[in-house]
């Protein structure tokens, strides 16, 4: 029997929560289309900020379902409120996500064309 590798496993068991993707995390099965290239860039960033994926999904999928309603930082506090209605299970704090959640419109709105945004 092979060695248990506590860091492999981790990542397996990471792998096969993300494997759902951003739709996993949404308040609703199937509430909003998820675009083409969101889980890789949702995947890529996680990884950029270090945390764990049951942490930080969440925040990507209120970014899908707040885009181009919301502007920060002028709904900063309703979208505080939002966090704390739909950050399932996260240990993580609005001021924690909220970068995440500006990165997320941001690749977002990068799909919209040109004039159909409302800049957030």
């Amino acid at each position: 029997m092979g060695r248990f590798d506590s860091e492999r496993f981790h990542r397996l068991v990471e792998f096969l929560h993300r494997s759902g993707g951003v739709g996993k995390c949404l308040p609703y099965p199937n509430m909003t289309p998820i675009p083409a290239g969101f889980n890789d860039f949702a995947s890529r960033d996680a990884k950029s900020v270090e945390s764990n994926w049951a942490d930080v999904c969440p925040a990507y999928a209120l970014a899908l379902i707040s885009v181009g309603t919301y502007g920060l930082p002028k709904d900063d506090a309703e979208m505080e409120v939002l966090w704390d209605e739909l950050g399932g299970n996260s240990t993580k704090l609005w001021p924690e996500v909220r970068d995440i959640v500006i990165r997320s419109w941001g690749w977002l709105d990068a799909l919209q064309p040109q004039g159909t945004g409302d800049g957030a």
